[in-house]
């Protein structure tokens, strides 16, 4: 009895002690300097750092000055999607309590657009009178014609803005100039005013990255992107409206003009003609597009053959395997490929390619400098040759003389796999090592699994310091 007294008296003491740590903890953050809580307080989620108000009279309008604001009614609440008309009516609680000299540094709104278009323009204009740097805007549903406030298109303090509009048309003003801007999004949006549209574009004097994601041209026919200090371009059409299929005969001509493009990658369906001009400083590109979809444009070899020319001076190239599927499919583009003096790693990806395909194999001869080549995807013959000595002739000359590095991805040690790694063995005259990777599905037995790694072994290597590797 004595001892059941002595440990309810610990453990109330203990209690008691845990209170009094908590109460000195809060009275010690309580006490710093209020800039300090407010740069604490912008890392929790808005609807978090609204709730601190509650723990004391000094805390009670620290948040209406944070300089981060997150309304995002999709992940809100992890548990469910949050009331429209609550965040909407947060939102403007949000704004309507704050602090008229507080910068917003980063301003996040995702919702539905209904019929409060006018109250969704006031939010972000609000967030733009209070020198917002960084804003992301992701709204849809749109139930009246909706344009952007055009306060936004000149903000001065923007360095960052993420625009997504779900398929709807953007209605660009008249004046646009974001002289700050250095990242630009634009998803999901349609172009409809060819003059406008060049007139953002041409509005950008220091960006350093733009992407587009799914964007359509609409009916343009011609638009220039031009910022002088552009770093990096990316481009991706996954998604094809009816109008993109419908105008495959006539398409836009999208002309990229920068010296100071060092990156370049386009993924998904093209659409359009996309010509890179005085883009001789472009390092890394890559191009990855598909050839099993209906319709497919007449010209799209071409496009694609466009713009391989203007990234003659890449370092490093990444290339689809049906993109190369396309090309060989226009052997009249063949004579007109550019050198790739500069390039030095070549992958090859989404699928397997075959090594005797014709403008893999031109883009080997035209890259005398090429040190690596990665087949991510596995490397296979078109055809069961026998005699393999007639594939590589010539024998690029990045084979002689740099090529130092081969890797062949998704090995399955079928006899088409065998010869063409032979191929490449038998070439590469300076190969310091070939690196074999076997898918996770890979099924053989033992004796098979054996059988295949003692084929690759004793292949014979014109290299004497090649190594093989397998994993």
């Amino acid at each position: 009895m004595e001892t059941t007294c002595v440990i309810q008296k610990t453990q109330k003491k203990q209690k008691l002690s845990e209170k009094e740590d908590i109460d000195g903890n809060i009275k010690s953050l309580g006490s710093l300097p209020e800039e300090v809580l407010r740069h604490i307080l912008s890392f929790l989620p808005t609807e978090h750092a609204v709730r601190t108000s509650v723990l004391s009279k000094r805390w009670e309008y620290l948040w209406v000055s944070i300089p981060n604001l997150d309304f995002d009614r999709y992940t809100y609440d992890k548990r469910k999607f949050v009331e429209r008309e609550l965040l909407m009516n947060f939102v403007d609680r949000a704004l309507c309590l704050r602090d008229s000299s507080s910068v917003i540094k980063r301003f996040t709104l995702c919702c539905d657009v209904l019929l409060d278009a006018s109250r969704v323009c006031t939010w972000i204009s609000t967030a733009v009178s209070h020198n917002v740097q960084e804003l992301n805007i992701d709204i849809r549903d749109f139930d009246v014609v909706f344009s952007l406030p055009s306060c936004l298109f000149t903000c001065k303090t923007l360095t960052s803005l993420y625009l997504n509009m779900w398929s709807y048309i953007l209605k660009l003003p008249t004046t646009i100039c974001f002289s700050n801007l250095k990242i630009l999004t634009i998803k999901d949006v349609t172009f409809s005013n060819e003059y406008l549209t060049q007139q953002l574009f041409s509005g950008l004097p220091v960006l350093e990255e733009l992407k587009l994601e799914d964007c359509s041209w609409g009916n343009l026919k011609f638009v220039t992107i031009s910022a002088p200090k552009l770093h990096s371009l990316s481009i991706f059409k996954m998604e094809v409206l009816d109008d993109d299929i419908g105008r495959s005969g006539d398409l836009c001509l999208v002309m990229i003009v920068g010296d100071s493009l060092k990156e370049f990658y386009y993924e998904g369906l093209m659409f359009a003609e996309y010509c890179l001009y005085n883009s001789f400083r472009v390092e890394k590109a890559e191009i990855v597009t598909k050839s099993k979809y209906d319709r497919i444009p007449t010209n799209i070899a071409r496009f694609l053959w466009n713009l391989l020319i203007g990234l003659s001076r890449v370092e490093l190239l990444r290339l689809s395997s049906d993109m190369v599927k396309v090309l060989s499919d226009s052997p009249e583009f063949l004579p007109h490929m550019p050198m790739f003096n500069n390039l030095i790693d070549l992958i090859i990806v989404d699928n397997e390619v075959d090594i005797d395909c014709t403008v893999l194999l031109k883009i080997l001869q035209k890259s005398p400098c090429l040190q690596t080549l990665n087949f991510s995807k596995g490397i296979s013959l078109s055809l069961n040759w026998e005699e393999d000595d007639m594939i590589l002739d010539p024998v690029p000359a990045c084979f002689l003389s740099h090529l130092k590095w081969i890797k062949v991805g998704r090995y399955f040690g079928l006899e088409k796999e065998l010869f063409a790694v032979k191929i490449l063995l038998k070439n590469a005259i300076v190969l310091d090592k070939i690196i074999i990777t076997f898918p996770f599905s890979y099924t053989r037995n033992f004796e098979e699994h054996v059988k295949v790694l003692t084929q690759l072994l004793e292949l014979p290597r014109r290299s004497q310091n090649c190594k093989i590797i397998l994993e």
